[in-house]
């Protein structure tokens, strides 16, 4: 059994988070994307196996409701649960912060990342066409923390 602690990004974690970024997303320039996630977000959330980030979660206040702008975990840690432990302990700080609810786009073609989504309570609530560079459509996704709003 792997020990994971999810704890707050600190510097030290900004190779690893670019490591992350580049393989997950085959961004162009993840230096550029991480400095975005570090001036924008209000959770930044890694999972550190051992002293090292092997995943990591990012959101941002948009009024009453937070989005979810980037979220992987390494290709060799994946199907171990981190997903599912970053994503959980977000939702619990956005609702200990009294957001409505939690917003986030996914490729279509992402259906792994539905799955878990869905799992902890996401729905489907609009289709964004040619949402991404390489034109494909993205899934709106919402879960509300808060009944009526």
């Amino acid at each position: 059994m792997i020990s994971v602690v999810i704890r707050e990004y600190c510097v030290r974690d900004f190779r690893d988070v670019l490591e992350i970024d580049a393989e997950a997303f085959n961004s162009r320039n993840p230096a550029y994307d991480v400095y975005i996630y570090l001036a924008y977000s209000s959770n930044f959330l890694v999972a550190d196996i051992g002293g090292k980030a092997v995943g990591y979660i990012v959101t941002m206040d948009m009024g009453v409701d937070s989005k979810i702008m980037s979220f992987a975990v390494k290709k060799e840690f994946r199907g171990k649960g981190i997903g599912s432990m970053l994503l959980k302990e977000v939702i619990k700080r956005c609702k200990n912060k009294g957001k409505h609810r939690i917003l986030l786009e996914v490729r279509v073609s992402n259906v792994v990342a539905q799955k878990l989504y869905k799992k902890n309570g996401f729905k489907t609530i609009e289709i964004l066409p040619k949402y991404y560079n390489d034109g494909e459509d993205a899934y709106l996704m919402e879960l509300r923390l808060v009944d009526n709003f």
